[in-house]
């Protein structure tokens, strides 16, 4: 099968450049390695000189120059979606099948106009998120106002969607009435697969939070909670990816928080998979008090490897934690957030059945050869029903 994937992902022979997507590149290792498929990924790229093509291991990349983000923003990104149109004029009825890997950034658009079969990854909805950006305006205003209005627009060109949880299967059937839904999970980066093991010399006191300083991810929360619980518990933060120390630190000030040191909080930055699998052993639990979210990886990861959650239920995530079961879920109220945690903290043996129990579930939810094999099956059901 000649499939056309359009996902935005980075140039795999050169570093920065975005988020890696692991489920996206993983995915496509797999079912190349199957030699069932043949996969080409188009991608654009404001920061690549020209256009580029690269095959890496075994899979055609293809990556077209389009202008800066904050320029295109203006005219309503027309220039990345005129300039991706126009390569697919001359090569996308070459193959079998799309895949389009989120409506987010404009892909739905740019392969609207190829008459092949098509379905569409659903991740998150720029729509819905725009809704808790927070009040002051910023760049993120005017460009997720922009993405929110193709993704209503032109969610009806496709037909095809694959969904993971009850929200993004709501979402999907509010834009697409006529929607034809699979079900599918992403595969998750194989470090997670291997089980963290619990340290006998000491007991884990950290509260990870893998949401840097993202107030979405709730970074306001995370620290509002451990504010709160250094009054009678002796834990601390560990907080990586974007941001830094200082900007927490001044973040704590802003929130007028007095129980919290700066002794009480890490910033350890943007850490590799083998980094954040090493950190978990330092936590009692991984706490995601986002405002939004579908099927965040943070908290798939964590479940796979047995680092127990607290997380809010809003979004998708209640399809990923039940709340006693392989997990915490709260409300957004701080107070709640700081029970559940105190509990984990307390409570060694809800701790060990919670991630026990995760991990089991985790491990046939996220089986690598069941995904492959259902994103198959999926793709022939696609052509079979264009």
């Amino acid at each position: 099968m000649n499939l056309l994937w359009l996902a935005a992902v980075p140039h795999p022979l050169k570093s920065g450049g975005g988020h890696p997507v692991p489920w996206v590149t993983s995915l496509a290792h797999k079912l190349v390695e199957k030699g069932d498929a043949n996969i080409t990924i188009l991608s654009y790229n404001p920061y690549v000189a020209q256009d580029e093509e690269v095959v890496h291991k075994g899979i055609k990349y293809v990556f077209i120059k389009v202008p800066e983000d904050k320029r295109d923003v203006l005219r309503a990104f027309s220039g990345r979606i005129k300039r991706v149109q126009n390569y697919l004029k001359d090569v996308g009825n070459e193959y079998d099948l799309m895949h389009i890997h989120g409506a987010e950034q404009q892909y739905h658009v740019i392969g609207a106009n190829v008459k092949i079969p098509k379905v569409l990854s659903a991740q998150g909805f720029t729509r819905e998120y725009y809704k808790h950006l927070p009040k002051r305006p910023e760049y993120r205003h005017l460009a997720w106002l922009v993405a929110g209005y193709y993704e209503k627009r032109f969610m009806p060109t496709v037909k095809h969607f694959i969904c993971r949880t009850h929200w993004d299967k709501s979402v999907v059937r509010t834009m697409q009435p006529k929607a034809v839904i699979h079900h599918n999970w992403e595969l998750l980066r194989p470090e997670f697969y291997t089980a963290i093991q619990p340290a006998t010399d000491r007991e884990p006191n950290a509260v990870l939070f893998v949401g840097g300083d993202n107030y979405i991810k709730g970074i306001s929360e995370a620290l509002q909670t451990v504010d709160m619980l250094r009054k009678k518990i002796p834990i601390r933060l560990i907080v990586t990816g974007s941001g830094s120390k200082q900007s927490l630190l001044k973040l704590v000030d802003k929130l007028s928080l007095h129980n919290i040191k700066p002794d009480d909080i890490e910033h350890r930055g943007m850490l590799s998979a083998a980094q954040l699998w090493d950190t978990y052993h330092e936590a009692f639990c991984l706490l995601h008090p986002s405002y939004i979210d579908n099927s965040p990886n943070s908290v798939c990861e964590a479940q796979l490897a047995g680092l127990p959650v607290v997380a809010s239920d809003v979004g998708g995530v209640s399809s990923l934690v039940k709340s006693y079961e392989t997990g915490l879920l709260t409300s957004l109220n701080v107070a709640d957030i700081a029970e559940a945690v105190e509990q984990l903290w307390q409570n060694t043996s809800l701790r060990n059945t919670l991630a026990r129990q995760a991990r089991e579930i985790s491990l046939e939810r996220f089986d690598q050869q069941q995904i492959v094999d259902i994103t198959e099956s999926i793709y022939q059901e696609v052509l079979a029903n264009p």
